[in-house]
């Protein structure tokens, strides 16, 4: 039986996500000897912004399913409204810490609530000031710039991607739930998809349909999220790498891209698409 070959992309949204979740990860992760990929949120959790997203029977229906409460925490909740958002860069030590166990870690966002709900209609010049932003607090942390960056939301504009393809140090991108590897047509960077199961989108079924996908995938990416799979889903998410562990190749994002030859892949746009589990639309 030939190996599978498994990324796991972890998204850090949250300052609790990044206090509790990533911790918790990076030890489950040690125990397996698995090297994984942190797309990094530094800027203000406005997290607490999406409440009026509760109006939205889909996404409402998503935050029950996923126990946001016990996912995210109370505070989470209220960051951004009620109370002041803190900065996820404060958080500086965990940030190294991913670095010094070994793990990779890229450029997710800025301010993640804000680019979730504004991207469509964001101008280039606000959505340069966001990059300036992260990518100027990524480098006061790593003391090197990103190789990849990996959209809020999987959501993206044509403004935004003609802006990143003047970031020379990008080299690729995982910003799309698409089935495979692409050139983006805009950017002409490399679209590494998350192309596995996202457990927040079916928590119920998610155990049995991703070992089920992994064990047909021969080159697959994982999404993860700190606040979720180390969160209250630790446990869903312990029990999967154990049932794939001895069959599977974990490799990180750079090994990954590494691999693919550009010449062999479709040049094509993104599209737009609501996938089962998903309050909204996000690229494929």
């Amino acid at each position: 039986m030939s190996m599978n070959n498994i990324c796991i992309k972890v998204d850090v949204d949250t300052f609790n996500g990044l206090k509790y979740g990533v911790t918790k990860l990076i030890k489950i992760f040690n125990e397996f000897n698995i090297k994984a990929t942190f797309y990094v949120t530094l800027g203000p959790d406005n997290s607490g912004k999406a409440i009026i997203n509760l109006l939205k029977p889909a996404f409402l229906k998503k935050m029950l399913k996923t126990k946001a409460v016990s996912s995210y925490g109370i505070k989470t909740a209220l960051y951004g409204t009620l109370l002041k958002p803190p900065m996820l860069a404060w958080l500086k030590d965990i940030l190294i810490q991913i670095k010094l166990n070994g793990h990779e870690v890229e450029f997710h966002a800025y301010d993640h609530r804000f680019w979730q709900d504004n991207i469509e209609k964001l101008t280039y010049d606000e959505i340069k000031v966001w990059f300036e932003k992260g990518i100027s607090t990524y480098f006061s942390i790593y003391k090197d710039y990103p190789k990849s960056f990996g959209a809020p939301g999987w959501v993206c504009s044509k403004k935004a991607l003609k802006y990143i393809k003047n970031l020379k140090f990008i080299k690729f991108l995982s910003i799309s739930r698409a089935q495979k590897p692409f050139v983006e047509q805009i950017t002409q960077l490399i679209e590494i998809p998350s192309n596995l199961p996202c457990l927040e989108e079916n928590p119920k079924d998610f155990l049995s349909i991703a070992k089920k996908t992994i064990e047909t995938t021969e080159y697959g990416v994982l999404p993860v999220h700190a606040e979720i799979e180390g969160g209250p889903f630790i446990d869903t998410f312990v029990k999967l790498l154990n049932a794939i562990k001895q069959n599977t190749n974990f490799l990180t994002m750079n090994e990954y891209f590494l691999k693919l030859n550009r010449n062999n892949l479709e040049t094509r746009q993104f599209k737009s698409k609501i996938l089962p589990g998903r309050a909204f639309s996000c690229l494929v």
